[in-house]
């Protein structure tokens, strides 16, 4: 389990070139961001051999091991199935039987997550978004836990969203709200008029 105990490392003892090991982790769907740093990283040295952004420590977390082979064991026939089907290039009903696995065994894996939650606003305008960058900035300098993120927002009607992460459903709450009602920049309040759309969801891997 990552550090956030939301997400998870994959590590493979296999010796790889950049190029596999690009490959190998964007079929795996790891993070794009992650993707193009490491890219970035080969293209700036052709003899760069570590371009992995995988952090054992983080946001005072420590990764976990996961002891997939414990949990597997009972279900040996399960992957057996799995395995074969895949061989074949039944990719279709080899994935309806992951998924079929995956939901068995997500009780035992539950017990290594952390509660992770995010807040979140959606707002329009860089107008908004700059001041707003400076004063979580100047949060998180302050709150070593104050943990937050700005994405382009897919709602249509709106520009960015500001994430706040919170290991607790009512504090990533009560953050958005403060910022929504206090956030100031030149004693004038940036979001408290503004078009908004606040909401609050539980962080899962994919």
């Amino acid at each position: 389990m990552s550090p956030s105990g939301v997400g998870f490392h994959f590590k493979i003892q296999k010796e790889v070139t950049v190029e596999e090991d690009l490959k190998i982790r964007a079929l795996l769907w790891d993070h794009a961001d992650r993707l193009v740093y490491a890219l970035k990283k080969w293209a700036l040295n052709k003899k760069e051999e570590y371009v992995d952004l995988v952090f054992d420590e983080k946001n005072e977390g420590i990764e976990r091991h996961l002891p997939l082979d414990e949990i597997l064991k009972p279900r040996e026939k399960e992957v057996k199935t799995i395995n074969e089907l895949l061989d074949k290039g039944e990719n279709e009903k080899a994935d309806e039987a992951i998924k079929k696995l995956a939901k068995a065994v997500e009780p035992q894996v539950t017990g290594y997550k952390r509660p992770c939650f995010v807040g979140c606003i959606a707002f329009k305008g860089d107008d908004i978004r700059e001041p707003l960058e400076k004063i979580c900035t100047g949060i998180a300098e302050k709150d070593s836990t104050f943990s937050w993120k700005l994405y382009p927002c897919w709602f249509p009607e709106f520009d960015w969203i500001l994430a706040v992460f919170a290991d607790d459903k009512q504090r990533a709450w009560k953050r958005i709200t403060w910022l929504k009602n206090r956030a100031k920049q030149d004693d004038t309040l940036i979001l408290k008029d503004a078009d908004t759309r606040l909401f609050v969801k539980e962080r899962t891997s994919t």
